[in-house]
């Protein structure tokens, strides 16, 4: 009798430890799941969005007249009271480059869209070190992302543009 009680005793002692086996490789096995998709968590939220702008800004190069390397950034407009001009600031990266400017041209704020927005000529805006080491290019708004726009009667902001230079 004694001896049936030891082997019971161990058999249950062996199928403990083989949980415990179990449990641990679970777990194991989980955390190295876990881990693997933190990486493409990041890189959804931060890779992503700047691949969609880049591929917006390649398509933007197709079109006639216009090319890179892009300006990607965002821009503000704000209406000069009591006139038709619009002082427009923008704060941007182009090669890796940070290329802020401003400019005042003859726009409207009151009613102007995202779309209105595309095609918009800044002469005369191109940042040096961009495209030639003087800049001084023409410049063209080609994309504006609809979903960070914003316009509340004298200010605009725009938080994603690209804009492109226009080709002589």
């Amino acid at each position: 009798m004694c001896f049936e009680s030891a082997e019971m005793y161990r058999k249950a002692r062996e199928a403990e430890e083989a949980r415990r086996r179990k449990l641990a490789d679970d777990l194991k096995r989980r955390n190295q799941s876990s881990a693997s998709a933190r990486p493409r968590t990041w890189l959804s939220r931060v890779i992503q969005p700047a691949l969609a702008v880049l591929l917006l800004s390649l398509a933007a190069e197709g079109q006639a007249g216009l090319s890179g390397p892009a300006l990607v950034g965002a821009l503000s407009i704000t209406q000069v009271p009591n006139t038709t001009n619009a002082t427009f600031d923008f704060v941007g990266m182009c090669k890796g480059t940070g290329v802020p400017f401003s400019t005042t041209l003859n726009f409207i704020v009151s009613g102007a869209t995202a779309a209105s927005l595309e095609g918009l000529s800044l002469p005369g805006q191109g940042p040096a070190g961009c495209l030639s080491q003087a800049g001084g290019e023409n410049l063209t708004v080609v994309t504006v992302v609809t979903p960070l726009f914003s316009n509340n009667g004298d200010r605009i902001t725009a938080g994603h543009v690209v804009i492109l230079y226009v080709v002589p």
